[in-house]
C-alpha cells in the first residue's frame, strides 16, 4: 500500500509517492511536478492510486481545484487543528508548509543532523520562512519576500529598473553574501539572492549568541542557489515538507 502526497504551493504542485508505513526519514519513492495554475493536471496524476492506496491533499497554494480530483482524499486544509507543539499566539494561523517542516524535524526527518540545542529550518520558495525548533517545540518564525518576488517588486515599484532573470549558474554566484554586481541587472540580482543568503545568515548570527549551539536545515525550490558557506552544521532536504506531510498523514491516520 502506497500513501500519495499532493502538495500544493504557490508555484509549483508536487504529487509524491511513500510506502504508507516509510519512516518520517524516508525520501518519497517518487516525486512529479506541475504548474500550480493547471489543477487538470489531477486528473492525470489519479490513474496512479491504486487500490488501497491512500491520498493527502494539501500546502500552501489554492489546492481546492485539485482537491476535486480526489473526493475520497484526506484534505488538510488552513484552520485545522495541528498536533505541532508551538509557541504562535495562533497556531491554527501558521502555515501548513511551516507545520510539515517543523514536524518533521521534530520527528528525526534529517537522520544524519547531530542532537543540537536548537535548528532554524528555512525554506526558500516563492517566500522565505525561518522558524525556530527549540526544546521539542516550535517557536515562531519569520516570513519574507523571495528572491523571486523581489526582483519582480523592485522592476513593478521602480520607473526604470528591469526585471532580469539569470541562469542558474549565475544565481548561484550572486547569492552569495559578499555579492556585488557590474551593471544594473547583476547588482538587482546579488540585492535579491545576495539579500536572501544575508538575511539568513544574520538571523543564524543573532540568535546565536543565545543558543551557541544552532544548526540550520535548507528546504524549498531555490535553497540549492545558496552556498551559506559560513553556517555550520548545515544541512539541506528538498523533500523536507513531503516528509513532514506525510508523517502527519499517518500521525491522524496511522495506516493499517
Amino acid at each position: 500500500m502506497s500513501t500519495w502526497v499532493l502538495e500544493v504551493g504557490n508555484t509549483r504542485a508536487k504529487w509524491a509517492k511513500f510506502p504508507s508505513d516509510a519512516a518520517v526519514s524516508a525520501a518519497p519513492e517518487s516525486v512529479e511536478h506541475a504548474p500550480a495554475g493547471s489543477p487538470e493536471q489531477a486528473s492525470t496524476w489519479r490513474t496512479d492510486v491504486a487500490p488501497g492506496d491512500r491520498v493527502m491533499v494539501t500546502g500552501s497554494g489554492h489546492f481546492e481545484p485539485w482537491a476535486q480530483a480526489f473526493p475520497d482524499a484526506w484534505v488538510l486544509r488552513p484552520g485545522d487543528d495541528i498536533p505541532l507543539p508551538t509557541n504562535v499566539r495562533e497556531p491554527l494561523r501558521l502555515g501548513l508548509d511551516r507545520v510539515a517542516n517543523a514536524w518533521a524535524v521534530l520527528h528525526g526527518a534529517v537522520p544524519q543532523a547531530p542532537a543540537l540545542d536548537a535548528w532554524l529550518v528555512v525554506d526558500v520558495g516563492t517566500c522565505v520562512t525561518v522558524d525556530v525548533i527549540r526544546d521539542g517545540r516550535h517557536h515562531g518564525g519569520t516570513v519574507s519576500p523571495g528572491a523571486e518576488m523581489r526582483l519582480t517588486a523592485m522592476s513593478a515599484g521602480t520607473a526604470n529598473l528591469p526585471r532580469p532573470t539569470f541562469p542558474a549558474k549565475e544565481i548561484s554566484a550572486l547569492a552569495r553574501v559578499a555579492a556585488f554586481g557590474l551593471n544594473t541587472e547583476e547588482a538587482l540580482g546579488a540585492g535579491a539572492w545576495g539579500g536572501v543568503a544575508s538575511e539568513i545568515f544574520g538571523k543564524w548570527e543573532a540568535m546565536r549568541q543565545e543558543v551557541p549551539n544552532l544548526g540550520v536545515i535548507l528546504t524549498g525550490g531555490d535553497a540549492e542557489h545558496l552556498e551559506l558557506r559560513f553556517i555550520r552544521p548545515k544541512f539541506a532536504d528538498a523533500h523536507l515538507t513531503l516528509k513532514g506531510y506525510h508523517a502527519l498523514f499517518n500521525h491522524a491516520h496511522p495506516p493499517r
